[in-house]
């Protein structure tokens, strides 16, 4: 038997059959009486029916904490997510044995918690409001790590959209409550293979790219949530080039660099992104597009479920339950 068991909530269940295949006992949060994780009036179900078998072991739970997209089977904000990893923490916290003894009268017996959790966060919960821009703003992101670190043994992120610099992330990780996995080396190398690259320049499409991957890049003006400028020059001439990022919706912001680097003399360019958000209006359509524009050169992995990539175009997604192993090894 594994070291650990996993439980995937709603925003993972993409990674079970390679856990699976790796030997790992895999749980999942389980449906209502409806066959549903919410209840009619929006409150959230969550049920792990085997919790008994978690007694004494060490339980990794991985949730992807971002909204879903148009093509899952229910709808489920951010804040579904979170409420939903954080009654799945609680319940293993504080695990019965339920028996009913008579019509709606119930016995519950307390059973031995798990001697450790962990929490897997394939995607980082509120990302984009890890701090206030604006006088009484709320800052979400720390909220939500904070409340989880409350309640779990330890946090990993898969390549944080936070930066590593904020107070309350350094408060996080000093204390031994939050730690990250990167997965930018194997993506890269997924993709330098897809593309058929052997020798190849990783640059990336702006600012923040080059502080998150310590490799060059242009500078980027964003004109509206889909439109982007981008401005610089880059050594690329008769080179094979993978542009990184972190994150996209659309992929206007890769496709503007890779006309960029072929205007400025790159031989081929691959495009590599490890989170890929489908939006609810027209994501899955917008994924289709990038494919199509990038003629097929671009991979992301599965550490948010996509239709268009998880399921359709598999060839194209590395999937991430390898380098999350790798990491969890490597923990004490």
């Amino acid at each position: 038997m594994k070291e650990y068991d996993v439980i995937l909530a709603s925003g993972s269940e993409q990674l079970e059959e390679r856990f699976e295949e790796l030997g790992y006992r895999v749980y999942v949060s389980e449906m209502n009486y409806d066959g549903k994780r919410m209840f009619p009036n929006a409150d959230m179900y969550v049920r792990v029916s085997d919790v008994d078998e978690l007694s004494g072991r060490r339980v990794v739970v991985i949730q992807s904490c971002t909204g879903s997209g148009p093509t899952e089977k229910e709808f489920y904000t951010t804040s579904d997510r979170v409420v939903e990893l954080l009654l799945l923490l609680d319940m293993l916290r504080r695990p019965v044995i339920v028996r009913e003894v008579s019509h709606k009268e119930y016995e519950c017996a307390e059973i031995e918690p798990p001697s450790r959790i962990d929490v897997i966060l394939t995607f980082q919960p509120f990302a984009l409001q890890d701090k206030a821009f604006l006088t009484g703003e709320a800052v979400s992101a720390r909220w939500a790590l904070e409340a989880i670190a409350e309640v779990s043994d330890r946090i990993w992120i898969v390549n944080p959209h936070a930066p590593a610099s904020l107070d309350w992330i350094k408060q996080l990780v000093e204390s031994g409550k939050l730690d990250s996995i990167d997965v930018t080396g194997d993506l890269i190398e997924f993709g330098a293979k897809k593309f058929g690259f052997t020798d190849y320049v990783v640059v990336t499409p702006d600012e923040g790219g080059q502080e998150r991957f310590a490799c060059r890049g242009f500078g980027k003006t964003r004109l509206s949530s889909y439109a982007v400028e981008l401005s610089g020059d880059l050594e690329v001439k008769d080179k094979d080039v993978i542009i990184i990022d972190d994150l996209t919706k659309s992929g206007e912001t890769l496709l503007k660099a890779g006309e960029r680097l072929f205007q400025q003399g790159a031989a081929n360019v691959g495009m590599a992104v490890v989170h890929v958000l489908s939006l609810i209006d027209r994501g899955e359509e917008l994924l289709e597009y990038l494919i199509e524009r990038s003629e097929g050169m671009i991979v992301t992995t599965n550490t948010v479920f996509s239709s268009v990539f998880c399921v359709e175009n598999p060839e194209l997604t590395c999937d991430i339950v390898d380098s999350l192993v790798k990491a969890l090894e490597n923990s004490v």
